[in-house]
């Protein structure tokens, strides 16, 4: 690793120490909490309207239901039609404004559809679809250019963790994905690789440890803005370990894989959240 890089992540890393411990604290104000849910590859349109029924708005938490393409925008007008505070959100979207490009989806559409967030980086994508930090970059780009949020994903392998390269990795993510963008106008989610869909979850202090260094990096690209910046966590997040996160001081909000098919269980999270909004 170049010796300038080396130093500036030490830094980091002493100034995140410093000034979170790691221990509970309350959210500044102007921070908005999120409980967000990615349904990946799951649910039929029927199964989707039926979590969208029973699921009750945030009580102060921004709730975000991400579905399988196809259901966004059936899922959009049951909300709107309904009258309920639920925010839609696309899993993906394509760095292009439009072309021959098939199978993919233009941020205008999602936004004309009723789209409002979008995941971007996440880690299945950067695996099987290959997507580095560049294409993340760009298609957050776009996504903002068409009045949709990014939610970009970070995380580390489990490998990287145990060559203590998370601080890099997260670095080289965050600065990838924010050139030329300011980066109080995205959500960060900090998924550990190791800890998607295996059960495995970083402890509440390890994960405020590294949210602490995220907002660390926000601080020295954003020193006005850094505190406002909503930062995620994601990695077997449930309705029996949200409480933990919930406690921590950087922690505003979860992205929510597996727990989140269940409504009983979603629904449980936001609860956990909405007791400190």
């Amino acid at each position: 690793m170049d010796q300038s890089i080396k130093a500036y992540i030490k830094l980091l890393v002493q100034e995140a120490v410093q000034q979170s411990p790691g221990l509970p604290g309350s959210l500044p104000t102007g921070r908005t909490q999120y409980v967000i849910a990615n349904w990946k590859m799951n649910k039929t349109l029927q199964e989707m309207l039926d979590f969208l029924q029973q699921l009750k708005e945030g009580n102060g938490v921004e709730v975000v239901v991400c579905p399988p393409a196809p259901l966004l925008y059936p899922a959009k007008l049951y909300v709107q039609g309904q009258n309920k505070d639920i925010h839609i959100g696309a899993q993906n979207t394509h760095q292009e404004e439009n072309g021959a490009y098939t199978g993919e989806t233009a941020a205008s559409l999602l936004k004309e559809i009723g789209c409002s967030h979008c995941i971007i980086g996440h880690s299945e994508r950067r695996q099987y679809a290959q997507e580095d930090d560049a294409t993340v970059n760009l298609k957050a780009k776009q996504a903002l250019k068409r009045g949709l949020t990014p939610i970009i994903c970070i995380g580390e392998t489990l490998q990287q963790k145990q060559q203590n390269q998370t601080e890099k990795v997260l670095t080289t993510q965050m600065l990838g994905a924010l050139e030329g963008i300011d980066a109080s106008e995205v959500v960060f989610a900090y998924e550990p690789v190791w800890a998607i869909g295996t059960g495995e979850s970083a402890t509440a202090e390890e994960a405020q440890r590294i949210h602490a260094y995220i907002r660390a990096v926000l601080a020295h690209l954003d020193k006005e803005n850094a505190e406002k910046v909503s930062i995620l966590y994601g990695g077997s997040v449930n309705e029996n370990n949200a409480q933990e996160f919930a406690a921590m001081t950087d922690i505003d909000g979860v992205l929510v894989g597996g727990a989140s098919l269940k409504v009983d269980s979603f629904q449980k999270i936001i609860a956990v959240f909405a007791k400190g909004a």
